[in-house]
């Protein structure tokens, strides 16, 4: 029996036109997905293909398909030794993590490792399973007719252009076919000696058939298009069409959002903090049923940026947290917005330094401006210089008067148009030389807009009490109400009434926010898309159309629509936007994080105003984390009872209830060691896994709650976090899955326990919210006894 074969040069040729025709299938994903190369497929085709043709037998080639995929997966993502076993080690525990979860069909949750480690073995597979069905069998028509009507699809749903991989394919396919018929000629009817050269001649008739249909099609005149685009109508309908392309960014004008984005890889700005968290750009107030806009401005010049602090600019009676960022933008997209962290204090210092600001009080805006200009008499209004960037909404400035003194660096500009004049503050009044009505003369920041190189910033986000949030009640401002009430008058009642019925078991105005943004992030059946999106019909209203027709959309969708709903019931919110944290990619000397902000991290959320504490941001987005941290402090009537602290020994109820907490803090029991397995027995359990598929599909319901329990027996004591939400999983797995929208307190409650599990369970659940939720860490003695409670209920959980 020979181990290896020697294929002639017409299964050579067929498998590269195999090879090719796979490659249009792999070739989307750049444009489609996030992935980054496509060259550890390409290998993974090509060895698969190898290994299939020289090696007569498929399952001898299983082992050299494994370690390839092995290899290609310790390239991208470790950069330890290939021979060491760390990184065998880390890609174990990440499939002993992520393999329930598969199983879950929760792909998101999973780690990058596992998700490409299972799609390569999956491509793998595919490519062994093709290959033998059209080299061997030389049944290739079938796959020549899918391939085409893949690209067609992309062509015509998604935002691919298929034209050329359609006429590639049809080239390669005519080829494939045409070698596959030859070669099973040639094996029937063997050709010696020189004769040989007449397969070969025998392509010549294909090859120039497909040269003169191609060129003929290309060089041809063409009509347009008879049908209308399939989208419009298919998607379009009651939804409206799909909108144009555009790029993803921070843009200025919002009178008109939705329609779809390409992502952009674009860098914005390069940031050292010690706080990853949204960078607040802007907010607006005025929703006119198809985007926003802002309403009357308050503008403060700030000529001496050294000197100026910002108090409670947004939010006021919490605790908060100091942020100090400094953000590079020689690299990346300057803007004249300034983008800083939670609210503003302090500009430490700016590039260029004769830069000034703009501070608009109503929005939280802080503009750039360049340099400051020295106002002498009023003046008639002209026109603005040639080449000078005014605010939007505000009067055009004129030359300069005869003898205006021009600061270095900043633009000349005449008098603000009438109730349009900027007032210096108190801090500026010591910049401003001479008043017009003693000497006829003051300084204010220059009308030009300035993108700076560079700024370091002192800020502050908030930790709110949720005691507090809790009692702020509803008593706002009359300001507050008559501005960030509003809606236009068109928009249809459906809005509130959905508004209504998803906070109808909400008390107070911050439960009501929770419940429409967790209706919004999980219950309602929304989808994060960013490319198949439609747009409203002319006169439909944007919110409505998400809401009740789409059902698809991005952040602006999500945060317009929890700001209108929210409005629509008497709460006062606004529209903001800015860039999403970024991606971290290292720290600096003290240990701050590196983080760069890209296009893609243009994002938006909605800022709720609660008495007493301020604007809270919330986000009602989906796939973002929320930017708020909430310290759970609160003394409800649910919490005020004292919360029953499970028994660890077989006690009577009534001894549970009498200072049960502090006889179990002062038991100080010894955790077990976790046990590690070594690297051969990891690599063994790898391959029968891969081995065992079958049963393990079979059996998975017994396989998925071992796996959780071995991972939770292995995993170290002191991440309680992690224990609990492993925990979790074995509950959801034994007894029901928890609800999209569900609070674990509402899913504890809800499932069948013995009493003794449901009162473990709760304290678990409170401990785990405390920890996750607040700003100090578990004390030693209560992370002892929530190991010892959860190691009880791992083993009373059976499936």
């Amino acid at each position: 029996m020979s181990v290896w074969r020697r294929p002639k040069g017409m299964e050579w040729l067929a498998a590269l036109f195999l090879f090719l025709m796979l490659r249009e299938w792999l070739l989307p994903l750049s444009e489609l997905t996030d992935t980054g190369t496509l060259w550890p497929f390409y290998m993974i085709v090509a060895g698969v293909l190898l290994l299939d043709l020289v090696v007569p037998y498929r399952w001898l080639t299983f082992p050299f398909k494994l370690l390839g995929i092995l290899w290609i997966i310790h390239s991208d993502f470790f950069t330890s030794s290939f021979l060491s076993t760390e990184w065998l080690y880390n890609m174990y525990a990440s499939l002993v993590r992520d393999v329930p979860l598969a199983f879950q069909q929760d792909w998101i949750s999973m780690s990058l490792i596992s998700r490409n480690l299972l799609f390569d073995l999956m491509l793998a597979i595919l490519i062994s399973m093709v290959t033998y069905l059209v080299l061997e069998q030389r049944q290739g028509l079938w796959f020549v007719f899918l391939t085409e009507l893949y690209l067609a699809v992309l062509d015509t749903f998604l935002p691919y252009e298929a034209d050329g991989a359609i006429i590639r394919t049809l080239i390669y396919g005519f080829m494939l076919l045409a070698v596959a018929h030859l070669t099973a000629i040639s094996k029937r009817a063997p050709i010696a000696g020189k004769k040989r050269w007449t397969l070969w001649n025998t392509l010549i008739a294909p090859v120039l058939i497909l040269a003169i249909v191609v060129s003929v099609a290309y060089a041809g005149p063409k009509k347009d298009a008879v049908w209308p685009d399939p989208i419009a109508f298919l998607t379009g309908g009651e939804e409206g069409p799909v909108g144009t392309m555009k790029k993803v960014g921070y843009d200025n004008n919002d009178e008109n959002l939705g329609g779809p984005f390409q992502q952009d890889e674009a860098l914005v700005f390069v940031a050292i903090t010690n706080e990853r968290t949204y960078w607040r750009g802007d907010s607006k107030d005025i929703y006119t049923g198809r985007g926003w806009q802002k309403g009357e401005r308050e503008y403060e010049p700030i000529l001496n940026l050294q000197t100026h602090q910002w108090k409670q600019m947004l939010f006021h009676g919490t605790e908060t947290k100091e942020v100090r960022a400094t953000m590079d933008f020689s690299r990346g997209e300057p803007y004249f917005t300034m983008f800083y962290p939670g609210q503003l204090k302090k500009v430490v210092s700016i590039e260029p330094d004769n830069a000034t600001m703009v501070y608009d009080r109503a929005s939280q805006q802080v503009e750039v401006r360049a340099g400051r200009v020295d106002m002498r008499a009023p003046r008639e209004e002209a026109e603005p210089e040639e080449g000078g960037v005014p605010h939007p909404g505000e009067a055009p400035t004129g030359q300069p008067a005869s003898g205006q003194a021009v600061q270095p660096g900043g633009a000349p500009t005449g008098q603000p148009a009438s109730g349009q004049a900027v007032q210096p503050t108190e801090e500026q009044g010591e910049q401003a030389t001479e008043s017009q009505s003693t000497g006829q003369k003051r300084s204010l920041p220059s009308r030009f807009l300035l993108k700076p190189e560079k700024y370091e910033l002192e800020a502050e986000v908030p930790i709110v009490s949720e005691k507090a949030i809790m009692q702020a009640g509803s008593t706002y401002p009359i300001d507050i109400k008559q501005r960030y009430l509003q809606l236009p008058g068109e928009l249809p009642d459906r809005v509130k009434e959905l508004a209504l019925d998803v906070t109808k078991n909400a008390n107070t105005p911050y439960e009501k926010v929770r419940a429409i943004e967790n209706y919004l992030r999980t219950r309602g059946d929304y989808k994060y898309e960013t490319k198949d999106v439609p747009v409203p019909a002319p006169g439909q209203d944007f919110v409505d159309h998400f809401l009740f027709d789409s059902r698809r959309g991005y952040c602006d969708h999500f945060s317009t629509s929890m700001a209108v709903m929210l409005r629509s019931i008497g709460i006062p919110a606004r529209w903001v936007k800015g860039f999403a944290p970024g991606s971290r990619v290292g720290t600096d000397s003290n240990g701050n994080d590196v983080i760069e902000v890209r296009n893609k991290d243009a994002h938006s959320w909605v800022e709720v105003y609660f008495p007493g504490q301020g604007w809270i941001p919330f986000e009602a987005t989906s796939t973002f984390l929320s930017p708020v941290r909430i310290k759970y402090d609160l003394n409800s009537s649910e919490q005020s009872v004292t919360l029953p602290v499970p028994n660890l020994q077989e006690n009577t109820a009534a001894e549970r209830r009498n200072n049960r907490l502090d006889e179990l803090e002062g038991a100080d029991s010894p955790t077990q060691a976790s046990w590690k397995m070594p690297w051969q027995a990891k690599a063994a359990a790898l391959v029968l896994l891969a081995a065992g598929a079958y049963l393990a599909w079979r059996k998975k319901r017994v396989i998925t709650y071992w796996w959780l329990q071995r991972q939770m027996r292995s995993h170290p004591n002191e991440h309680y976090s992690d224990r609990y939400k492993l925990l979790l999983q074995m509950i959801q797995h034994l007894h029901s899955r928890r609800e999209p929208g569900e609070t674990l307190r509402e899913y504890v409650k809800r499932i069948a326990l013995t009493g003794d599990k449901r009162q473990d369970l709760q304290y678990l659940t409170h401990l785990y919210e405390r920890l996750y939720y607040g700003c100090r860490e578990m004390e030693e003695k209560a992370r002892s006894i929530a190991q010892q409670l959860i190691d009880r209920l791992t083993q009373q959980l059976k499936p």
